[in-house]
């Protein structure tokens, strides 16, 4: 299996010609519209202008729904309906793209486990899943660095719950509680996803929201063995500077090249 490797378009700012430029330059497969730092516009003729800004710098692309103030699974039932009307406007975005799937989280932004319901969380993230399935456009969960979907039990639960397929984030996997408290590894993280893994973020570690690189293959090999293993092929390099974005894929290229070598 050959993954597909795409970057988030975050170091680039909205800056579309010179994602467009990288992207082709260094033959990358697409970009990963991260949209907690691009809204799109409500209005028709704005939106219209943003997506076809997006399908010229990339045909191939991903879409990160935002998150900061959103919580499908809030406690407070009017919240949560909110959350999910806007996220359907976001899978809706997704599918107009035409891209490979959309991306969210869940129990995130730090909320304590008594601003949570379950049953909303359930009941709300299974509607998403199915407006996703009528748009034709797969709706993936995130496992994050904090949070219910950072301990393996708690997201598996989750996960089998709904049947939700899953973006598995390294860095969140290496940088959570879970891992960093000797609790189990990033393998184990990954190995416990009871559900389809459609996509893949790839970088090192997260620390107080920022995003390292990888330093050496061994850093993340073990993990991209896995990946592969379990059929996922849609790679996508989530780093915060361009510096960092091409120290990542050359881990990976060496990576995948010692892999065709042994093979």
């Amino acid at each position: 299996m050959t993954p597909t490797i795409l970057f988030s378009h975050i170091p680039f700012g909205k800056n579309l010609e010179a994602i467009r430029s990288h992207a082709a330059s260094r033959h990358y497969a697409g970009v990963e519209w991260n949209l907690e730092q691009w809204r799109v516009m409500v209005a028709r003729v704005r939106r219209r202008k943003v997506l076809e800004g997006f399908r010229h710098a990339a045909a191939l692309c991903s879409v990160h729904a935002p998150y900061t103030d959103w919580e499908i699974g809030h406690g407070d039932a009017e919240f949560a309906a909110a959350s999910l009307r806007l996220l359907r406007e976001y899978v809706d975005v997704a599918a107009d793209l035409g891209a490979h799937h959309v991306n969210v989280h869940v129990g995130a932004s730090g909320l304590a486990p008594d601003e949570l319901s379950r049953d909303a969380l359930v009941r709300n993230l299974s509607a998403l899943l199915e407006h996703g399935a009528r748009r034709r456009t797969p709706v993936t969960v995130e496992n994050l660095r904090r949070g219910m979907t950072s301990d393996p039990e708690t997201f598996s639960a989750l996960l089998r719950a709904t049947g939700a397929p899953v973006t598995f984030d390294h860095g969140h996997a290496h940088g959570s509680a879970w891992v960093m408290e000797g609790r189990g590894s990033v393998a184990d993280v990954l190995g416990a996803i009871p559900t389809p893994i459609l996509a893949s973020h790839l970088y090192l570690t997260e620390r107080d929201d920022l995003h390292f690189p990888p330093q050496q293959v061994a850093d993340m090999g073990e993990a991209l063995a896995l990946l592969c293993a379990r059929g996922c092929d849609f790679w996508v390099l989530e780093l915060q500077s361009q510096a960092d974005l091409e120290r990542t894929r050359g881990i990976v290229d060496e990576w995948l090249a010692s892999r065709v070598e042994s093979a």
